[in-house]
């Protein structure tokens, strides 16, 4: 079983046409939280531990995605019920003609939803009665049946909504939380759950953790519960520190008879050292360690490494891992040991001594037993020394540890990913973790073979669609022998590919495949921006390859709106692009202008620092909004939006200076579209002349007035001036006391706000808040304010901890205004006023009900 983490923050911004700029941003100040990376892709690393997410582990950061302001641009009213539900995070939106264009760093859109968790049938087919819905906010890393419910563990901290901190109790028919089990004021683990198992009345559980129910030092990484109302029993772990548990990770158990088997990264237990190293025998009641399994002291006992796998057969204990010495014995046991129950005794019959005589070439993850055969399954590939015998999947005798060469067969055997879950159930063998081919065939992340001859079953997958599987890791599948049920970190099962950019029909969103065609569709990462002129959609991100062509788009592309086919003459192939990631883009007359971080253009140092006006056909620099040189043009740091309004371009962001200038643009500047000047007007140079004092995520338009949101709290150098949101005006820049009271609670947020809309006399406003001008849970997520007083509409809001917003484990991330609607587009919203909300949500404007 591998660890799970929880996954990073992401943030992104959802922009419809005649809007304006819809800008979003990270909810903090500070850049170590920034998930902007070169680099979007959940990995894996090679001590069996997991990073990213299923969307992005290391997701790349929000942008604007403003709108040209081409009324064509803003077509048709989206009509029918809004169920657009892409299996990541979406950064960015854009509604052109009679379409919708969504970039994230999702890689299908409307398929079944199973937010890290799906229950499905032996075809593979989803359960029509087990209703996931937005599931759990975390991985899931663990899952166990007993009775009538199914346990669940993981890095989580909610499911549809309702807190569960890392364990959940679900009905194993319709998938309903056991509340019982996890009370909502009192619930669940401190750190990750990575594994569980069930016996009698009692549910056992390993993982990361060292406090339950908020309880300090109550379960130090193994902990039993109650099954049914998920009391800790003190007397298998008395409190206190070192008086329970283990110094390290758990990741794996076992039962049998009167005995728990556990396996980890771990040296001491209840706090002495070198009595269980890496695996440990103890008694199911007591929680009392057994000597002779383990006789003490360094060396005696255990292995060498982490033990992530554990199955019982009979007299025997296998263990899986990344060992290689067992009682210090060296190469006595390459990543699988078979044990004896009773004594630990190594079995040298399945486990020959010397280098290259046992075992297998990189991790075990995983184990399972039917009848004479053991099935492994990791990251190896040679198996007792011979080379590719096994790739990530190997069936050994119980008694011998022969392998089984007609399951893999030395020509054609195996994945070309790691193997990090796997179930037998009946005839076959159901298979989980990162790869996507098995024996050269596509199966994303799940697979059903033969547990006789290996031979893949091409039939098991989601009826009706033309991708089988899932887009990200699978950590684990249990079954009952009728239902799996699957965790990981992926968001979708089946659906159709769309990698990071999607094209959507505004009536029946389905997925443009002309667009996205199935074989060679969109970006290497993230998408992160989008504009249009009507004619083209301009798109920008962190990403270097469009449709699999090596550096053909680095950062900014210019697609064809119906085709998606990229533009050569604007992105021309030997020199194309940024230098960093574009995060914001406006469009204006013949011009595109960008944001970002970046600092060259078409390899020229110092051409375009956070800013660039390029032109909307050939692709070329503006040189004379942007001098080259290394003070000559743009700020000293990032962008993150951008607004046009008139003959100005409004710029936030996390700078101070304008080329070269100190303090001449806190977080904010408005520049002239032509020559790229500041105006000194809207921003005197002086430290505390200009601007905020924390950066800014979004900005918006209303009249004569301009809306920005962000992580700030002062403005001109004003303590409590402006709480994460300001109304200034247009021209002088000037702070509107009447929308800011001053003071510490007189106005704005008690947390970011990252993004921001307008529509009529009303301001739509979201992040990470929860309080309004100090008033307990008066907005969670989102607020709409009275543009001239910032009243709160308490309609849209009404007063109470559930009644209005988003739920717990929200993660905010977009919202547009468009007819009479707010769109909301986030990673795991989970549920918006009790109601299950997924994807992109779409609220009433007035009312504030989810439509």
């Amino acid at each position: 079983m591998k660890s799970s983490s929880a996954l990073p923050y992401l943030f992104l911004a959802l922009s419809v046409s005649t809007v304006g700029a819809l800008a979003a941003g990270c909810g903090d100040s500070d850049d170590a939280n920034d998930p902007n990376s070169e680099t979007n892709d959940a990995s894996t690393a090679k001590d069996g531990s997991s990073s990213g997410d299923d969307s992005t582990e290391d997701s790349g950061s929000t942008t604007d995605g403003s709108a040209s302001g081409d009324a064509s641009s803003d077509a048709a009213v989206v009509t029918g019920p809004f169920n657009v539900n892409p299996n990541g995070a979406v950064f960015a939106s854009l509604h052109v003609g009679t379409s919708w264009y969504l970039g994230g760093d999702f890689t299908a859109v409307n398929a079944t939803a199973a937010p890290r968790f799906l229950a499905i049938d032996s075809s593979g087919a989803p359960s029509t009665t087990c209703k996931i819905d937005s599931g759990f906010n975390g991985p899931v890393a663990a899952v166990v049946k007993a009775g009538g419910s199914v346990y669940v563990g993981g890095s989580f901290l909610a499911y549809k909504g309702q807190p569960v901190n890392r364990v959940a109790k679900l009905d194993a028919s319709t998938c309903a939380l056991d509340t019982t089990f996890s009370p909502p004021a009192n619930t669940g683990f401190n750190d990750a759950v990575t594994v569980l198992a069930a016996s009698g009345t009692s549910l056992y559980v390993g993982g990361a953790f060292s406090a339950y129910r908020g309880v300090a030092n109550s379960a130090s990484r193994l902990a039993k519960l109650d099954l049914n109302t998920g009391a800790l029993d003190t007397t298998f772990s008395p409190g206190g520190a070192n008086a329970n548990g283990f110094d390290s990770t758990v990741y794996s158990l076992a039962v049998s008879g009167t005995s728990l088997y556990v396996g980890g990264a771990f040296n001491a237990y209840k706090g002495v050292y070198y009595v269980a190293q890496q695996l440990a025998k103890l008694d199911l009641t007591t929680g009392a360690l057994d000597a002779t399994f383990s006789p003490p002291g360094l060396g005696n006992n255990g292995f060498d490494s982490t033990v992530f796998a554990l199955a019982v057969s009979g007299s025997s204990l296998y263990a899986g891992g990344v060992f290689s010495k067992y009682r210090n014995v060296a190469n006595s046991a390459s990543k699988i040991a078979k044990l004896d129950l009773a004594s630990g005794a190594l079995d040298t019959t399945f486990s020959p001594p010397g280098a290259n005589l046992n075992g297998f070439n990189s991790i075990v993850y995983t184990l399972g037993v039917s009848g004479s055969s053991l099935y492994v399954g990791g990251a190896f590939t040679d198996y007792r020394g011979s080379a590719n015998v096994a790739l990530r999947l190997a069936k050994v005798d119980l008694t011998s540890g022969v392998l089984d060469t007609t399951f893999s067969p030395s020509t054609s055997n195996g994945f070309n990913g790691e193997v990090t879950a796997l179930a037998v159930v009946g005839s076959s063998v159901f298979v989980g973790g990162t790869f996507d081919k098995y024996k050269g065939t596509v199966v994303n992340r799940i697979a059903k073979i033969s547990a006789t001859t290996g031979a893949l079953d091409t039939a098991f997958g989601p009826p009706g669609k033309n991708v089988k599987g899932v887009e990200n890791a699978v950590n684990v599948i249990a079954s009952d022998g009728t239902t799996l049920w699957v965790g990981g970190y992926f968001r979708g099962y089946g659906g159709n590919s769309a990698n990071r950019i999607a094209k959507l029909d505004d009536k029946t969103y389905a997925l443009d495949q002309t667009f996205s065609p199935l074989s060679s569709n969109g970006f290497d990462q993230s998408v992160q921006a989008f504009a249009s002129d009507g004619k083209s959609l301009y798109v920008g991100g962190p990403f270097n390859d469009y449709r699999g062509v090596a550096g053909s788009a680095k950062r900014i592309a210019k697609l064809d709106l119906a085709s998606g086919a990229l533009d050569t003459t604007f992105s021309p192939p030997a020199n194309n692009g940024f230098d960093q990631y574009v995060r914001a883009l406006v469009v204006s007359g013949t011009s595109v202008y960008a944001g970002g971080a970046f600092s060259a253009y078409r390899g020229v140092a110092d051409s375009a620092h956070a800013v660039a006006k390029l032109d909307l056909t050939t692709g070329a620099i503006d040189t004379a909004f942007s001098s080259p040189g290394a003070t000559a043009n743009g700020f000293d740091e990032r962008i993150d939006t951008l607004l046009l309004n008139g003959s100005s371009l409004y710029v936030g962001g996390r700078f101070t200076a304008y080329r070269g200038v100190a303090d001449s643009a806190h977080a904010l500047a408005k520049l002239d579209l032509t020559s790229g000047a500041i105006d000194t007007t809207f921003s005197p140079v002086g430290s505390t002349a200009n601007g905020f004092d924390q950066a800014v995520f979004g900005l918006a338009t209303l009249g004569t007035s301009l809306y920005a949101t962000g992580y700030f709290n002062a403005y001109k150098g004003v303590a409590d001036s402006a709480h994460r949101i300001a109304k200034l005006d247009l021209t002088t820049g000037a702070l509107d006391t009447t929308f800011s009271p001053p003071g510490a609670t007189s106005n704005g947020f008690n947390t970011a706000a990252t993004v921001v809309a307008t529509a009529g006399d009303a301001v739509y406003v979201g992040g990470d808040f929860t309080d309004y001008k100090g008033v307990a849970n008066s907005a969670n997520h989102l607020a709409k304010l009275n543009a001239t007083s910032g009243a709160l509409d308490t309609t849209f809001s009404p007063p109470g901890a559930s009644a209005n917003g988003f739920g717990p484990g929200a993660a905010f991330y977009s919202m547009a205004a468009h007819a009479g609607s707010v769109f909301v587009g986030g990673d795991a919203l989970l549920s918006y006023r009790g109601t299950t909300a997924l994807g992109i949500v779409k609220i009433d404007g007035t009312t504030g009900v989810l439509q």
